[in-house]
């Protein structure tokens, strides 16, 4: 480094961290109050004189805005300008962000250009050389505000009595949840035909539909084994999804729809039905919690723990963590698909401790006893909680099944084969191909609520819900009965 650089590096650290330092303007001020008690004292009446002249002036001069700037629009108008008009506002730290009221004049308004505000940063390196130089003042400034105004704020979920929960409206049951599904996926409405029509312009439109639903999606990516895959590694490796939806009621569960406007007793909230007489006896309450009423066993075995009870699993975190080495030592040519599956098997792992930690809040209220098990009560929160996390397992498990489906009757090729050989037209389908009740009814897609709608692409979407709603028209459309 040269000496010149030296000197003005010295010299702009003394500026910033001695000169412009709030500690160095407080002994600077005890210094002059205690010159100017001296002079009294000495009775030095002239110099006490001059010397509060030069303080006064100099608190002046550091308090005018020296950085004003001329509004051009206003010098050529001839006019004065507006900026030296209207004077900087210095602002306090902890008001930046709760922002700065707009200027009511509208001549200033239309002077400044915009609406807002803007915060000043005070300049540590003018040089630009180097970029390691800090500026103490500013640092600290910073760090205040930093930790004051944007710590990360983190929301426990639960149901805890004060707790901060991260759903938050309450669910009720009555008026049916409507299936749909988003219109841009595709119109599944206004393309679909009737499998039992014969004629010619119904061969050509069941044509387009399963070109367009299953021909092209499958062309542009065939992601039916990765589906299957990753289906499979989950029930085997992180949580059986079959067995952890058959714990819950998920005919109550999906058929539910936020309103308000709606009585308490058409809450979602106790784990069975109960016979309340008195002020309350309109309240009915609906059992979250698979099995009979007259069976409170069958109920005490279903809040056990997933690897626990009538419809436990063998996964366990052992089998997790081998299951995410398997996925990790694929060759990089599968990466994306790699990082794909990394992703959805840790939100599945992470739904899977959710679910225990519930059962568990669950059994602590029923004391262990299963003869308590009526007591239960859980919040509107925690049945928003279960539905987001069963719907996501239901829809991984439905997928998988409209894949075996379409597989199983090879609806691919037979689309292929009416594009290959230019005929463009689809002869009716059987009207009860293999498979197809795990579709159909209440295994039907559409009857799972989207609230976690990231497992499955728009193609993949297209794909399962297009045979889907074809085969299963009129459930596919009417809400959950």
């Amino acid at each position: 480094m040269n000496l010149e650089y030296n000197i003005k590096y010295i010299l702009s650290w003394v500026y910033h961290n001695v000169i412009q330092s709030d500690a160095t303007g407080a002994i600077v001020r005890i210094l002059i109050l205690i010159g100017l008690v001296s002079l009294l004292v000495y009775r030095e009446f002239i110099l006490f004189i001059l010397l509060c002249i030069v303080v006064i002036s100099a608190e002046v001069f550091l308090g005018a805005d020296t950085d004003a700037v001329t509004d051009a629009d206003s010098v050529m108008k001839g006019l004065p300008s507006l900026v030296n008009v209207f004077p900087r506002r210095f602002v306090d730290k902890d008001e930046l962000t709760t922002g700065i009221s707009v200027y009511e004049n509208d001549h200033h308004a239309e002077a400044a250009g915009r609406e807002g505000f803007s915060i000043g940063i005070i300049k540590g390196d003018d040089s630009g050389v180097d970029h390691r130089r800090y500026n103490k003042f500013v640092e600290q400034d910073s760090r205040d505000f930093t930790d004051k105004y944007f710590s990360s704020k983190q929301c426990s979920i639960g149901n805890s009595a004060g707790g901060v929960t991260m759903f938050g409206s309450n669910e009720l049951l009555g008026n049916s949840r409507t299936a749909q599904i988003s219109g841009g996926i595709y119109n599944f409405v206004g393309k679909w035909v009737s499998n039992e029509t014969n004629d010619d312009p119904s061969k050509e439109k069941r044509y387009t539909y399963f070109k367009e639903c299953v021909y092209d999606p499958i062309t542009r990516n065939d992601f039916r084994a990765f589906k299957k895959d990753v289906y499979n590694n989950i029930n085997k490796d992180i949580i059986n999804i079959q067995r952890c939806l058959n714990r819950f009621n998920t005919n109550i569960l999906f058929d539910t729809q936020t309103d308000d406007a709606a009585g308490y007793s058409r809450r979602l909230t106790k784990l069975q039905d109960s016979k309340v007489t008195g002020a309350l006896s309109s309240i009915s309450y609906v059992s979250l919690i698979a099995g009979g009423n007259d069976k409170p066993a069958d109920k005490f075995s279903n809040i056990q723990p997933l690897n626990r009870g009538n419809n436990a699993d063998n996964a366990s975190e052992t089998t997790y963590s081998a299951l995410l080495k398997k996925t990790n030592d694929k060759p990089i040519s599968k990466r994306a698909e790699k990082q794909r599956e990394i992703e959805i098997y840790g939100k599945v792992y992470g739904y899977r401790q959710r679910i225990d930690q519930i059962l568990e809040m669950m059994r602590k209220q029923a004391k262990n006893d299963a003869a308590n098990i009526d007591t239960i009560n859980i919040s509107e929160e925690v049945v928003e909680e279960l539905r987001l996390i069963l719907s996501y397992l239901a829809i991984i498990e439905r997928t998988n099944a409209v894949i075996l489906f379409e597989e199983k009757n090879g609806y691919y090729d037979k689309t292929k084969t009416a594009v290959t050989d230019g005929t463009n037209k689809l002869e009716p389908l059987s009207s009860q191909p293999a498979y197809v009740e795990t579709i159909k009814g209440h295994n039907n897609i559409f009857r799972v609520p989207l609230l976690d709608d990231t497992y499955n692409t728009n193609d993949e979407k297209r794909y399962i819900y297009g045979i889907t709603f074809y085969f299963d028209k009129v459930v596919s459309t009417t809400p959950y009965a």
